[in-house]
């Protein structure tokens, strides 16, 4: 799809990969509408975006809530008129064992990286089949495939979005709507600003790629229309190991995080 012209919905716009994709889509001829909980931060994402699109908005929504998911859909297609592409990639992470993790913290990650990205799902393909024509990218992860201890919640639900982007692309492809999935891998985002453990910490610490890095993939998966990008490119040698030496790789990687989890 081109970008020229079209109406972006980015969730998790505020920091992160959300903000580096906002602003790359805007430089490209994009109207981005973002959408982040962080009202303030969102702000100073929408000044620096206005710069190159300035009909951006915002929109302050807290993705897990249903009704603020309609609201926000409502008010883009209100104030654009039309939603050509839709990136969902708010996301959250705890680090915490299995052990140690609540309930209520379980759901709380699948409630914002699974049922968000469902909820927008469901309000924004009627837009799309009614005009013929749309791309969804749903923002997954490599921790969904190569998970690591204390992030069984966080890769159950980076999982699903795997999972259900799949079937979306079967449904909806013959209706004019292309469903891709980006697989992000090491990238220092936010996501690890709560890490209160020695665990968290070592994650955070191993993630060293800025989010800029990714942003010409990602815009690149959405005008060629892909279905899966992982990114940056050398993560793809990760998962290979995985796949191929699993038992040799998982004995190695215990060996390594062994003395972060006492």
């Amino acid at each position: 799809m081109k970008l020229d012209n079209k109406i972006a919905i980015v969730t998790g716009a505020a920091s992160g990969i959300g903000r580096a994709i906002a602003v790359e889509l805007a430089t490209h001829g994009c109207t981005p509408a973002l959408v982040d909980i962080n009202e303030e931060r969102l702000q100073k994402v929408l000044e620096e975006v206005k710069k190159t699109a300035p009909a951006a908005t915002v929109e302050v929504c807290d993705i897990s809530d249903r009704e603020q998911v309609k609201r926000a859909v409502q008010s883009t297609r209100q104030q654009h008129g039309r939603i050509d592409i839709l990136v969902n990639n708010a996301g959250m992470m705890i680090v915490k064992l299995f052990s140690e993790i609540p309930d209520e913290e379980v759901r709380r990650q699948m409630d914002v990286n699974y049922y968000g990205p469902v909820a927008f799902v469901r309000e924004v393909v009627p837009v799309m089949e009614g005009q013929g024509r749309g791309v969804i990218i749903n923002v997954a992860s490599v921790g969904a495939r190569l998970v690591v201890p204390g992030t069984g919640a966080y890769a159950a639900s980076k999982a699903a979005v795997h999972a259900f982007s799949e079937a979306l692309y079967y449904e909806l492809k013959d209706k004019g709507i292309h469903v891709g999935i980006v697989i992000p891998g090491g990238i220092k985002t936010g996501i690890f600003e709560r890490a209160d453990n020695k665990l968290g910490e070592y994650y955070r610490d191993q993630c060293t790629t800025p989010p800029s890095a990714v942003t010409k993939s990602i815009r690149q998966a959405i005008e060629k229309e892909r279905f899966k990008t992982v990114v940056p490119f050398s993560a793809n040698f990760l998962l290979l190991a995985h796949a191929m030496l699993g038992g040799v790789f998982r004995n190695s990687l215990l060996g390594r995080i062994r003395p972060y989890m006492q």
